[in-house]
Parts: structure tokens; C-alpha cells; sequence
């Protein structure tokens, strides 16, 4: 990397008042240091190791989004704006999450995150996750949440009354991907998220584009990140320097062996990303870990163009090398893992798919930059990394309904009596 390059990434990456960060602020931690001390009523009612999981990783990494954090700022304190709800609009993998993880990282704000894949997306689990936080954070006497909490709103616009009397500044409570929430009363806001809000109480909530999110509310504010924008493709560039920075002997080899300079690497990222930082994500990875090399992929200009060609590329890549083999093993654990709404452990794939465990833990190894792997006690549980793969696998091929039908005949199988038809007859 040329020194100027060096210093202007050095320069941006110190400048950004604690955005590119390695793990949780200690803003952060003190509230999750709160939560873990409240009694367990209200404790078990807060998804305290998911959501430190989640903001840990995705910090990480995090750079830029100075544009976004002056406009809430400027929105949280506009005297035309008392309360309400701030939306901020865009694409699958354009860094919502990661902004959303910012956000509460930076400023120890309240916050729930839907993850479709983790089957974390029903309102109840919002409103009680939520419910419990304002308890906890506002001191509000409420020593367990009612039955009734996590059936509407009633209950949250109550502790956000309570809260906001007794709170010496702004309440913001963060809501991500409130596209993936679950749509079960077409009639109300999605989470049965409250209308009208208190004075100086405000949701920050994201949503992927072009989704009906259903937020009919009294006042609302919107933010739109747009792959093309300048300021989006200024942070795109950013972060592969970034990355360059982190990665730097590594990387350096990497891009002198495609034979080009570091400018023209980077530039051919940023057109190549168009826009979208979970492209960088994975492709960078690949990179930097050798299974993308000139070897691979004759040229730098021959990368796939955006996230879904990428995705493209990897599938038929998998393919091509032995069809019967990825069809018969690969594709259907990809599928499983891409329909299944919670991690799933070996045992329930190889259940599903009838495969010997040794072939199931080959694609997972195979997959591994696709796929999420945690800890449950002494079992490994799998999910899909990211909502665009899930998407991608949705319309490619045979797409996932086959694999929704066997999963919905593999829970009526267990049901006592119902192969033999006695079930029917009691």
C-alpha cells in the first residue's frame, strides 16, 4: 500500500469517533452489564447473549456511515421532531445490520434485532425483549412483565410513558430488519409497533427495500441507503482499504499476483461490490484466503459483478466439479439449512437428509463463509449466515418449497399415531 494510502486509511479509521472498533464499547457494556444483573423475571425476558454475539461481530469490521449518524442526529435533535420513528431503507447486504450494531454499540441504546434465520421475528419476543430493557434501563416498577406483554402494544406504551418521565434524555430503542419480523396481523404495524410515541422517545428501525413493513405511524422519518450514492460507494471504498490495512502482508502478496496496482485492485472492488457490503465481505475472504487466485479466475475484471453473481458463481462452481455428488449431498443441507427457521444440529440433518454425518459436516466445511456456527451446550447448531443467501437459494433451481413440505411431513411423522391413520380416528 503507498504511504499516502496508508495514511489517509490510518487517518479515516481514527477519525470515526470509535465506529471501527474491535469489540463492545464500554457504553455498550455497562447496559449489557445492567441487564445481566436484573432479576431473572425480567432477565430471561432480554436476549442479552444473542444480541452481544451479534453486535460483537459485526462491529468488528465496521467502518464509516458518518452521513447516516449526522442525519438520525440531526433528526433526534430537530425541535420539529419531538418523537417518532426514524426508517432506514436498502438493500439486502448493505450494511443495515452492521449500522444498527453501530448504533447500539456507540450509544448504549435499547435494541432488538429480528433474525429470520435464527427464528427470532415473532412480536412477542419484541415486545418483551423491549418491555424488559425499559424496565431495567429506567428503574420502572414492574418487578416481572405481565401475561399480556408480549400480546400488543398496550404494555410497551405504557413503560415508554413511565420511561419517558423519568428519563434526563432521549429514549432510542433500535429495531432491526423489521422486514424479517413475522407478518401475522395484516391489520397492525409489524411487531404491533406503537403509532404514536411519547415526547423524546424515538425507534430507529431498518428495513430492506421495496417490502411491505407496514409501519403506519403518527410522524416518521426516512433515510435511504442507495447502492449508488456517493457517500455509500465513499464507505465501500473504505472499507476495502480497511481491509487492505488489517490483511496487509497477506494482502499485499494477494494483489501483486493478480498483477495489478492497489488502486486498481481497489478500484475494480468498489465497481464489482455495486455498492454492497456483504459482496466485500465474502469476496475479500476469498481472497485473502486463497480461493480466489489468478489461478481461479483469470483476471481481476473477471470477478462476479454484485452479491447474487457471486453467490451464482459459487453454486455452479460447487456443481460443476461432481453434479451427482452436489446434488445428492451438497444441495440438500444447503436447502435444509436455508429453510429451517432456527439452528439446527447435525442430528436434525442428517434426520432430514439421510445423510452420514461425514458427508454433512464435508459441505458444512465446504460452506463454512455462508454459515453460522454456535454453541449449545455440547452441540453445534448451523444456520445460514446471511438473509440474501437464504434469498438466493429461494429462487435458484428447485427453490426451498420442496424442502419446507419435507421439514412440515417430518414433524406430522412424529406425532403419535399419525403414519397409521389412528390419529384421525380418535
Amino acid at each position: 500500500m503507498a504511504p499516502a494510502e496508508e495514511e489517509r486509511v490510518s487517518q479515516a479509521i481514527h477519525a470515526m469517533d470509535g465506529s471501527h472498533v474491535h469489540g463492545v464499547t464500554q457504553v455498550a457494556g455497562n447496559l449489557f452489564q445492567t441487564f445481566l444483573a436484573a432479576p431473572p423475571p425480567l432477565r430471561d425476558r432480554i436476549r442479552i447473549q444473542e444480541f452481544r454475539n451479534l453486535i460483537t461481530e459485526r462491529v468488528r469490521s465496521f467502518v464509516g456511515r458518518e452521513f447516516v449518524r449526522r442525519a438520525v442526529n440531526d433528526l433526534l435533535s430537530s425541535p420539529t421532531f419531538p418523537s417518532g420513528y426514524v426508517l432506514i431503507r436498502g438493500e439486502p447486504g448493505i450494511g443495515k445490520t452492521a449500522l444498527m450494531c453501530a448504533l447500539a454499540n456507540e450509544g448504549g441504546y435499547l435494541h432488538h434485532f429480528n433474525i429470520a434465520p435464527q427464528n427470532i421475528r415473532s412480536s412477542r419476543a419484541f415486545l418483551e425483549n423491549i418491555s424488559a430493557q425499559l424496565v431495567v434501563r429506567y428503574g420502572l416498577d414492574h418487578p416481572t412483565l405481565p401475561p399480556s406483554a408480549g400480546e400488543d402494544s398496550a404494555f410497551l406504551s405504557q413503560l415508554l410513558a413511565e420511561a419517558a418521565a423519568v428519563a434526563e434524555k432521549p429514549i432510542v430503542i433500535l429495531v432491526d430488519a423489521l422486514d424479517e419480523a413475522e407478518n401475522d396481523a395484516r391489520e397492525a404495524n409489524r411487531l404491533f409497533l406503537p403509532p404514536t410515541l411519547p415526547e423524546g422517545v424515538y425507534f430507529i428501525v431498518s428495513s430492506r427495500e421495496q417490502v411491505d413493513y407496514r409501519l403506519f405511524v403518527d410522524r416518521r422519518n426516512d433515510i435511504y441507503l442507495r447502492d449508488n450514492d456517493p457517500e455509500n460507494l465513499a464507505d465501500i471504498r473504505l472499507f476495502v482499504l480497511s481491509f487492505l490495512k488489517q490483511y496487509e502482508e497477506t494482502m499485499r502478496e494477494r494483489v501483486a499476483s493478480w498483477k495489478v496496482t492497489t488502486d486498481g485492485f481497489v478500484d475494480e472492488l468498489v465497481d464489482r461490490s455495486q455498492g454492497n457490503f456483504m459482496y466485500l465481505v465474502h469476496v475479500l475472504a476469498d481472497i485473502r484466503d486463497g480461493r480466489l487466485i489468478p489461478d481461479s479466475i483469470e483476471s481481476i475484471k473477471k470477478l462476479p459483478r454484485g452479491l447474487q453473481a457471486y453467490y451464482q458463481r459459487n453454486w455452479r462452481t460447487m456443481r460443476s466439479q461432481d453434479q451427482s455428488r452436489f446434488e445428492q449431498v451438497f444441495e440438500p443441507v444447503l436447502r435444509l439449512l436455508a429453510t429451517v427457521r432456527e439452528p439446527v444440529t447435525l442430528d436434525y440433518l442428517k434426520d432430514l437428509t439421510g445423510l452420514d454425518p461425514a458427508r454433512i459436516r464435508e459441505v458444512i466445511a465446504s460452506w463454512r463463509p455462508f454459515l453460522n456456527e454456535t454453541e449449545d451446550g455440547d452441540d453445534l447448531l448451523y444456520r445460514v449466515y446471511h438473509l440474501s443467501f437464504q434469498d438466493f437459494l429461494a429462487v435458484e433451481g428447485v427453490g426451498l418449497k420442496p424442502y419446507h413440505e419435507r421439514i412440515a411431513m417430518r414433524a406430522l411423522e412424529k406425532i403419535p399415531g399419525f403414519l397409521d391413520g389412528s390419529l384421525s380416528s380418535t
